[in-house]
């Protein structure tokens, strides 16, 4: 019998404003440093996924949401490397509560806001590919190549 996956569960976030999203630059956390990511993390044990992007928004970058305020644009199967695969719920809003500061100095060097199409060379390579893809709502990635 084949084991079952325990795939972890990401929420990320794309916050709009005036045709542009915010990125954060990624530092001292073992993955990808050096690279734009956008704002979330990982869900924890028995929370709901949209409270969990909820929660991430307030951790990293210090605004509120309410649930209207934010819409499911993907889910993304994301193989990471041939051990480890991701289950990424991303979701997007233009309205908050606060203002945006970076609130994880330690895993964050900078946090700002860049055109959807002038996205930095060092940004994760899904990001891109994700933001292009506007037809569908599931996204399967790294797939072919690993």
């Amino acid at each position: 019998m084949k084991e079952r996956n325990k795939l972890p569960v990401s929420v990320q976030l794309i916050l709009e404003k005036e045709d542009k999203i915010l990125l954060m630059k990624r530092k001292n956390t073992g993955y990808e440093d050096g690279k734009y990511a956008l704002p979330g993390g990982h869900v924890e044990a028995n929370e709901e996924i949209r409270k969990a992007m909820i929660r991430e928004a307030k951790e990293e970058i210090g605004i509120h949401l309410d649930l209207q305020d934010i819409q499911l644009y993907k889910v993304m199967n994301r193989k990471v490397n041939k051990n480890q695969e991701y289950i990424d719920f991303i979701f997007k809003a233009n309205q908050w509560t606060g203002d945006i500061t970076n609130e994880e100095k330690d895993k964050c060097e900078e946090i700002k806001w860049v055109n959807m199409n002038e996205i930095p060379e060092n940004t994760l390579n899904y990001i891109p590919k994700m933001l292009k893809n506007q037809d569908t709502m599931y996204l399967p990635f790294n797939w072919e190549e690993k």
